[in-house]
């Protein structure tokens, strides 16, 4: 636990295919991506907003079969969380990948746009391709974590000095760092031991509430502003 070695990579929200779940985002200043991740697997797709250190991806419906065929092979219950307001369960999903310094940073990183979209797709939450806890994996009433393999981590392939990189992480909010994490539930039952390891270790911080939130605290929240994007996604920036 003094030498925690995990970190956010990134963070899923799972929503509706409405556009007013997208569009908000940017009217409030953050850059997303126009292009669609289509996980055609898993029939469901998303968008991405990206910044330094991590992305927010927005998840919804695209084929519901495709979507109950692949819980039934994974185990992995997408549709409870896409059917949150239902279900009651969390609608977030955290992805955690190993510190830079203990894993091989790729740098001077020349991925097309197209390249990229597929680093995306593999880092899609996978029975294959993750690794976290079984206790935290059945219980949908707090956020799914799993961990990302290092050769599709954001660290891989994100490269700030990139010019077609800083497009992807220039916002006119002008928010750049994700450095705080703070998820709401509305569910008493205990945490998992491995979510708590996680929030021990400052990764993430789970409160009880009455409704699903993520809040979101970019560059140390210096100009203490606040941006609520409720109702349209259980989000608020802070900055």
């Amino acid at each position: 636990m003094d030498n925690f070695f995990l970190e956010v990579d990134h963070i899923f929200v799972c929503t509706t295919k409405e556009a007013d779940s997208i569009s908000v985002l940017q009217k409030v200043g953050l850059h997303c991506s126009n292009q669609q991740v289509q996980h055609v697997e898993h029939g469901t797709a998303s968008k991405i907003i990206f910044f330094e250190n991590t992305y927010l991806e927005l998840i919804w419906i695209e084929d519901k079969d495709l979507i109950e065929q692949q819980s039934a092979q994974t185990g992995i219950q997408t549709l409870t969380r896409l059917h949150k307001q239902h279900t009651g369960a969390s609608p977030f999903g955290v992805g955690l990948r190993r510190k830079s310094e203990q894993s091989k940073v790729v740098s001077d990183s020349s991925l097309s746009w197209a390249e990229t979209m597929r680093c995306l797709r593999r880092a899609t939450p996978t029975r294959k391709s993750i690794s976290f806890a079984a206790e935290n994996f059945v219980n949908q009433q707090e956020p799914f974590c799993f961990m990302v393999p290092d050769s599709i981590a954001l660290t891989a392939w994100l490269d700030p000095s990139s010019t077609t990189h800083q497009h992807l992480i220039s916002h006119p909010l002008g928010v750049r760092k994700l450095t705080s994490v703070k998820i709401t539930i509305d569910s008493d039952k205990d945490l998992t031991d491995a979510m708590s390891l996680v929030c021990t270790n400052s990764a993430v911080t789970i409160e009880r509430g009455e409704s699903p939130l993520l809040e979101l605290t970019f560059d140390e929240g210096v100009k203490e502003k606040k941006l609520d994007v409720r109702p349209f996604l259980p989000i608020l920036l802070k900055y």
